[in-house]
């Protein structure tokens, strides 16, 4: 029997990384999904603030070399974690096709 699932095509949502270095799935449209939505929104909002922080302290004048080792490596984190969810969206709209 045929699949009814066109190929290629994936019927799981990924979820954005927890830190555990699982991948994680759920349903699309589900209650997962809206949480899985809600971690998304967050991680940009935590990296907005992050660069916001970043360039205020850059541009204070008296920032220590050690501060500014310390918000490059939050600016690292904040970024990758902005481009999984990037990344996450451009799979959900490359879907739809």
């Amino acid at each position: 029997m045929d699949s009814i699932i066109p190929e290629g095509r994936s019927v799981l949502r990924r979820m954005p990384a927890d830190g555990s270095g699982k991948t994680g799935f759920c349903q699309p449209g589900g209650y997962v999904a809206l949480m899985a939505e809600g971690m998304e929104e967050h991680v940009l909002s935590v990296a907005r603030k992050d660069a916001d922080r970043a360039l205020a302290l850059v541009t204070q004048g008296k920032t220590s070399r050690y501060e500014l080792i310390q918000v490059i490596a939050y600016l690292v984190q904040s970024s990758r974690a902005a481009v999984e969810v990037a990344e996450l969206r451009q799979e959900r709209l490359d879907a739809l096709d």
